[in-house]
């Protein structure tokens, strides 16, 4: 075959990989967008957490890290059990029931500082967190489940793309939001104009005393809300059925149930649990997790700390724009061209790309050098994350796809739930509130995170030959 046909199959392949999409069922598009459009509720109110937290309720910086982290280490721990036992329902019923519980404990927790201050606000706040924490273990695996089921064997590998691509879009346009959302309250609660056009929103947010953080919340909870009735009434029982690759799940849950201890037996000495290979894979990917646990745990409360007033009230354009924008267009793309290329391999060389760039925040406050962190970092994400999803899902038989997923995200959990019970305390000693940024040492502090993170791609290359040998080249 000569270079040029041989190209132009290139070329053919990777384009097919973009039209097939088009023939995919109706369903595998609604389910897209509730995951999606409640990923935006979900990262504008995460985002901003631990403001929330110490600033508006008066935590401190060590008790709302480490609240932080025990909610999203409870959605990836409770989608091993709720996640898995809500697939069992069907996808139209898990999903809205997810939504119901995020649109529940959002309206408690936007509401929280409108009760007054003490035990009860913490103990509403503590209550929301873990219906919401609910709802996110059941929607984020039934939701990929999905994906898996409205696709084909050709177009999985751009399906997963697709979700983790728009989701990131999404979170651009909740950034773009909160960005405009949060100062223009505070700027109009100071007496300060906003935007022509914008007062009445922004009077509407600040008629009950909000803060701008709040106010974020709360229009977070009304997107998920307004999530809840679009998905009801579009995923028919009819639009539901047309699957590609059906899933067993449903049809388990109806039928004979084993004993319980048997159940157990067989969920930890068989699947995912048997392959040694496997556990050694995922496990060995936490510690460059922990970079993605301080996008929400440090780095909104180090950027408007360490930056000035202009850099600090644009937080939300450095981190909800940059990393999911280039994730939005880097993640097809990167899918599509590697597709085919040994899931391992990728793995070290995205995990290496992602963790250097943290050095480069050593030298500290420098906003062309935390741009190209961003950057440099999000490239890096782009051509493992999707593929280790895919590569979770797809192993899965049926009926266990939510386990496999929930397994694959224990050292995420690990990740979000250890990282949020020293960020708080690294933050209070290397970027404390209050102080001028000549006297903070946030270089150190950058330094030992990344420190942290080269230890995965160093020990996944070191291991390349064992691990190799047990994981799938392509699908």
């Amino acid at each position: 075959m000569s270079t040029t046909a041989s190209s132009e199959s290139a070329f053919a392949k990777f384009v097919s990989s973009f039209s097939d999409l088009m023939r995919l069922p109706r369903a595998f598009w609604l389910v897209i967008g509730a995951f999606v459009i409640d990923a935006m509720a979900y990262f504008g109110v995460l985002t901003l957490m631990t403001t929330y937290l110490s600033s508006d309720l008066g935590w401190g910086d060590t008790k709302a890290g480490i609240t932080v982290s025990i909610f999203t280490m409870i959605v990836t721990l409770l989608m091993l059990g709720v996640g898995s036992y809500a697939e069992g329902f069907g996808l139209r019923k898990a999903i809205s029931a997810a939504l119901a519980l995020a649109f529940l404990g959002r309206i408690f927790y936007s509401w929280a500082p409108q009760m007054g201050g003490g035990i009860l606000v913490a103990m509403v706040v503590l209550a929301a967190i873990l219906v919401v924490a609910t709802g996110e273990a059941i929607l984020q695996p039934v939701c990929y489940s999905g994906i898996k089921q409205y696709t084909d064997a050709k177009t999985s590998s751009m399906g997963y793309g697709l979700i983790y691509a728009f989701m990131n879009l999404g979170i651009v346009g909740v950034g773009a939001l909160s960005s405009w959302l949060r100062p223009a309250v505070e700027d109009f609660k100071s007496g300060k104009t906003v935007a022509p056009g914008a007062g009445h929103t922004v009077e509407f947010f600040s008629s009950f005393s909000a803060t701008g953080v709040q106010a974020v919340n709360w229009a977070c909870a009304i997107l998920t809300g307004l999530t809840l009735v679009w998905f009801a009434l579009s995923m028919t029982r009819k639009v539901a059925a047309n699957k590609l690759r059906p899933d067993d799940a449903e049809a388990q849950h109806k039928g004979p149930k084993l004993p319980l201890a048997r159940r157990l037996r067989e969920f930890f000495t068989g699947g995912p649990f048997s392959n040694p290979r496997f556990i050694f894979f995922i496990f060995m990917l936490l510690p460059i997790r922990t970079l993605f646990a301080h996008q929400w745990l440090t780095m909104p409360q180090y950027i408007m700390r360490a930056y000035d007033k202009d850099v600090a009230d644009r937080m939300e354009l450095l981190v909800n724009w940059i990393n999911p924008g280039i994730i939005f267009i880097g993640v097809p793309v990167a899918t599509a061209l590697t597709r085919h290329v040994n899931v391992y391999t990728m793995m070290i060389i995205g995990s290496l790309v992602s963790a250097v760039p943290t050095f480069l925040l050593c030298s500290g406050p420098n906003l062309t050098l935390l741009i190209t962190y961003f950057v440099i970092f999000s490239i890096g994400e782009a051509l493992w994350s999707a593929r280790f999803l895919e590569y979770a899902s797809e192993l899965a038989p049926p009926g266990r796809i939510a386990q496999y997923m929930g397994l694959a995200n224990v050292p995420w959990l690990l990740a979000k739930g250890t990282t949020g019970f020293y960020s708080g305390w690294m933050l209070s000693k290397y970027c404390p509130q209050g102080t001028a940024p000549a006297d903070m040492h946030t270089g150190t502090m950058w330094f030992i995170y990344g420190c942290v993170a080269m230890l995965s791609p160093i020990g996944l290359w070191m291991a390349r030959r064992w691990a190799m040998a047990g994981v799938k080249t392509s699908y």
